[in-house]
């Protein structure tokens, strides 16, 4: 059957109800059909972040013959599943869906006196425990990957894992609960997480950051919105400090450059700690530097950790980051979507410095130099930090402990990144300041040019 062309837009909230129910057999369960709930329904949300947070589920129903608050009273601990459907949406007789994922209520509340019943679910694991019980626990050689497995097994959880190898060595978790725990990890480390539909879901943001736009949002679609953009709390880099395992030496690892500097207080045990914690902790500062909100019509392909594209706004326009979504369904059929956004910038990843404690200028390297009976004015000249002018005579190699290579003799160079002393070649060199790497090199290859 031919659908015509002015088919009104539809959109329904599918809303399954499962409640505990006293019984001899263990797990005795009522429901309530979708189609039963949906009678009542009087307004839908749906609250998907990005990372950090659990996602949320409000449903308010209308409860004129007080059966919400007699027989039908839903108790904490009862159950949900929820599935947003569109009809017509974007092409005539066109059916979609979204599933929200399961959840468990949370918090019940009435009101009158139009007599509703407003029930709020989240998408935690059975009982209280992942949320509530706290633990002590001394994790050796942990893995980010197979410490979330271990707990997600815990709570009868799938674990969906993307990114790299994240090597935690010897963490606390000290009179904390395996959420609050977990969550820690995976933002010192700038990975996000979230809880979605019996999974716990952890990727690198980074990652996810870079992926292309799945939708552009033109200046017209925006129903509501709003910029700020901020240059305080924002930075250029960050400097944190980690023990050298030799001989327990404090060492500064500097990522970034420039005069804004993120000095952060936490330790760290090894110079690939030092660098992913420093560079996650201020590109999540930077999240700050250009934020948007906007109230759209419902797009199902967004949601929380895809990017978007805005245009339209002059300077304003790019690619964003979507923290969170908010689906809005209200009684006569109105879907739209709450979006919180921040700009995508480019990330802080490398190291561009490495410092001894109590040293404004010299690095490890330096310092062992300086130890084997260097004098004062040639340690001094053989200081070389990111963006140096140099003269390379020796060769560079592919990788900073070997490989294939190039020889230049009396190059003029540039420095374009300093590596820690467990590196064979230590110095990244670039034809040009902030151009492409053209390979590493020893520090007895190159001097200040």
């Amino acid at each position: 059957m031919m659908v015509k062309k002015d088919t009104p837009r539809q959109v329904s909230a599918k809303v399954e109800y499962s409640k505990k129910i006293k019984s001899k057999k263990a797990g005795g369960t009522k429901k309530r059909p979708a189609a039963v709930v949906a009678e009542y329904n009087g307004g839908f949300t749906y609250t998907d972040p990005a990372s950090g947070e659990s996602d949320t589920i409000s449903i308010t129903l209308t409860n004129t013959d007080l059966r919400w608050a007699k027989g039908w009273m839903p108790g904490k601990g009862d159950k949900l599943t929820a599935k947003i459907i569109e009809k017509s949406w974007d092409k005539a007789g066109q059916k979609k869906s979204f599933f929200c994922g399961k959840f468990c209520i949370d918090d019940i509340s009435y009101s009158g006196p139009e007599l509703t019943c407003t029930i709020g679910g989240v998408s935690v694991p059975d009982g209280n425990a992942f949320r509530c019980t706290q633990r002590n626990r001394t994790w050796k050689k942990a893995v980010l990957k197979e410490v979330a497995s271990e707990i997600a097994k815990r709570y009868h959880l799938k674990l969906d894992y993307t990114g790299g190898t994240v090597t935690l060595g010897t963490i606390e978790q000290n009179n904390e609960t395996d959420s609050s725990f977990l969550k820690k990890c995976c933002k010192d480390y700038g990975m996000g997480i979230k809880i979605y539909c019996g999974r716990i879901v952890i990727y690198d943001k980074a990652e996810f950051e870079a992926k292309k736009p799945v939708a552009v949002i033109k200046k017209a679609d925006l129903q509501n919105w709003s910029y700020n953009t901020t240059i305080t709390g924002t930075y250029t880099g960050a400097s944190i400090k980690y023990t050298s395992g030799k001989d327990d030496e404090e060492i500064k690892c500097v990522v970034g450059s420039g005069k804004r500097i993120l000095n952060i207080t936490e330790k760290a045990e090894s110079l690939k700690e030092a660098q992913l914690k420093a560079c996650a902790r201020v590109n999540a500062e930077n999240e700050k530097a250009a934020v948007m909100t906007a109230t759209i019509m419902a797009d199902i392909r967004i949601a929380a950790g895809c990017t978007v594209k805005i245009t339209g706004l002059g300077h304003l326009s790019g690619k964003y980051f979507v923290d969170q979504v908010i689906h809005n369904l209200e009684a006569d059929s109105g879907y739209t979507m709450d979006l919180e956004m921040h700009k995508c910038q480019k990330p802080i990843s490398q190291v561009s410095a490495i410092k001894t404690a109590g040293s404004k200028d010299k690095t490890a390297a330096q310092k062992k130099t300086a130890k084997k009976g260097a004098g004062a004015k040639k340690t001094e000249e053989t200081v070389l930090n990111a963006g140096d002018r140099v003269t390379v005579n020796g060769s560079a190699y592919w990788g900073g402990n070997g490989g294939s290579a190039k020889h230049y003799s009396n190059e003029k160079m540039y420095i374009t990144q300093v590596l820690g002393s467990s590196y064979k070649y230590q110095y990244g060199i670039s034809r040009r300041k902030g151009g492409t790497r053209l390979g590493w090199c020893a520090g007895s290859s190159i001097k200040k040019a």
